[in-house]
């Protein structure tokens, strides 16, 4: 069935637009609150920007749902150009406020034109993992049916591993309890902490720790190889991997470990300002979906 199809995501998907081999798109910028001023991704105020904040100014930052009325005027202005939206959104675990606009819009415009809602249970690179499967599909050509379905099985195929070199940060977001921000900095451990598509509650899971990002990364190839064989596959089929800059001899010394493993593409992302609020400064992620 050959359909006109419009994705719609927002920006903290760990990829530029210039990544995204799709040309109807469009991207929605999620607003970051430093010192109760508002913020948007741009040239200036970007991921760089907000880690120097951090560090220099101890400066205090957060993230709010994407704007209904921005998402509105996006579909306003293609309902009568396209024959379905796709919206694919971060975690509905994560941010209940984005997903719940989402849906939202959707139940208001369906006698307008179909909106499909992808929950991809992810943040930041997972979420453009999702978003380069949910291409991958429609470039095949698949009917509506064929589509919402195959877009889940990418939902539960893509698995992200976060190394947080700072837990307070993740925990000032409400992402995990202060006690264990608490522990990670008195005994100066480095967490790797992971959203798993395959976990229906979408929570961030604990899942291993080192004294080093050296350790740290050797760790995480671990895991990757064992999720692979609890999914029966030989190599992934995508892998997204970003730093903020910060830490570049951890990223790259990720980078050379990871081509132990078979990968069919293997991008080198784009941190995005959102991405940063919650992780701050050395952090740095990889999702792989298999």
């Amino acid at each position: 069935m050959d359909k006109k199809i419009l994705i719609i995501t927002a920006d903290n998907l760990g990829l530029s637009k210039e990544q995204i081999d799709y040309q109807d798109i469009e991207i929605l910028k999620f607003p970051v609150i430093v010192n109760d001023k508002e913020y948007r991704q741009s040239d200036e105020y970007d991921a760089a920007w907000l880690i120097e904040k951090y560090v220099n100014d101890k400066v205090i930052a957060k993230t709010s749902s994407i704007v209904k009325g921005e998402l509105v005027e996006i579909i306003e202005n293609n309902k009568n150009n396209y024959d379905l939206i796709i919206h694919v959104v971060m975690s509905s675990f994560l941010s209940t406020a984005t997903f719940a606009v989402a849906e939202n819009v959707r139940e208001m415009y369906e006698k307008s034109i179909p909106i499909i809602n992808i929950d991809s249970r992810q943040v930041m690179a997972g979420v453009g993992n999702v978003l380069m499967g949910v291409i991958d599909i429609i470039k095949e050509n698949k009917s509506t049916g064929d589509i919402i379905r195959l877009s889940q099985e990418i939902v539960n195929n893509t698995f992200n591993y976060m190394v947080i070199a700072d837990l307070n940060y993740i925990a000032r977001g409400g992402r995990i309890g202060k006690a264990k921000a608490l522990m990670g900095s008195v005994l100066r451990i480095t967490p790797i902490l992971g959203l798993m598509g395959d976990d229906e509650d979408g929570v961030i899971v604990p899942l291993d720790k080192g004294r080093t990002f050296k350790q740290v990364n050797t760790k995480i190839i671990d895991l990757i190889k064992v999720k692979m064989a609890e999914k029966s596959v030989t190599n992934i089929k995508r892998l997204n991997i970003i730093g903020f800059g910060d830490n570049q001899d951890a990223v790259s010394d990720l980078k050379e470990k990871i081509k132990t493993i078979p990968c069919n593409d293997i991008i080198i992302g784009k941190a995005d300002l959102s991405g940063v609020v919650h992780c701050g400064p050395k952090a740095y992620y990889l999702a792989i979906t298999v």
